[in-house]
Formats: structure tokens, C-alpha cells, sequence
């Protein structure tokens, strides 16, 4: 099973200690995420890790554009390729607020025989994701 796991790290602009502490938060929910996917998928899952950030301040509809999100395509171009079978992040909300964006990436997931997953929800996500879409 070759699993994706996707992250986010907004910068925090000029705090050392915010943008560190911001860098010691992206690895310990790449751990997480590891070892969420080990518990879902198998221990001999690989991990590839997607990891955007961006080089300045990033808020509004800025902060969930996918032009100032490189991996989030990559990601999409290596699931189109089938080069993965999995997506999995420590939570939605790390890749966009806006429900519609959720959706649709969960629907190409969908499209492309790709599994989704998070830490919180595990594969319910799925579940949570198909009720959403009833009530598009």
C-alpha cells in the first residue's frame, strides 16, 4: 500500500520560535500520520510525504488556493498516475475550510480508486465525507 500524507505549514512570518515550533509541529503529525497508516493499512505501508509551505503569510481564500500549494498538485498528478493508494492527514482541515474544495478532491480520490484517511476519523472520514455529498 503506497500512502500519501499530506500537511500544511503556513508561515508565521518573522518568530523564529513560532516558525520552529510550526516545523516541530509538521513532523510529530507526520509520525502520527505514519503510524495511522501502519494501524490501517498494514506495517508494510510506505509513506510519502506532501508537504506544502508557503514562504510568506498566507490568510483568506489565499491560504486554501492550490497555486500556492505544490505538493497538493503533485499529489493529484501522482493519484491520477496511480502512484498512490491512500491519502491520509492528520485532519480535513489541513487541506481547506471550504467544504466544496473537501468534496471534490474526496470525489477525484474517489474517481481513482484512492482510500482516504486522518488521524482523528480514520477511513470514517469516508462516511463523513459520503453523507456531505447527499446534501450537495
Amino acid at each position: 500500500m503506497r500512502v500519501a500524507i499530506y500537511q500544511f505549514q503556513n508561515a508565521l512570518g518573522d518568530c523564529p520560535s513560532c516558525n520552529q515550533a510550526t516545523c516541530q509541529t509538521v513532523a510529530m503529525n507526520a509520525v502520527a500520520c505514519q503510524e495511522k497508516a501502519k494501524e490501517l493499512f498494514g506495517e508494510d505501508c510506505e509513506c510519502f510525504n506532501y508537504i506544502d509551505r508557503s514562504e510568506s503569510i498566507l490568510t483568506g481564500s489565499d491560504i486554501h488556493s492550490v497555486k500556492n500549494r505544490p505538493q497538493f498538485l503533485k499529489l493529484l498528478d501522482d493519484v491520477k498516475e496511480k502512484k498512490i493508494d491512500a491519502v491520509i492527514m492528520t485532519y480535513m482541515g489541513i487541506l481547506s475550510i471550504d467544504m466544496e474544495f473537501l468534496l471534490n478532491f474526496y470525489c477525484y480520490l474517489k474517481e481513482n480508486n484512492v482510500k482516504l484517511a486522518t488521524v482523528r476519523e480514520g477511513l470514517g472520514i469516508t462516511d463523513l465525507m459520503e453523507q456531505a455529498l447527499q446534501y450537495r
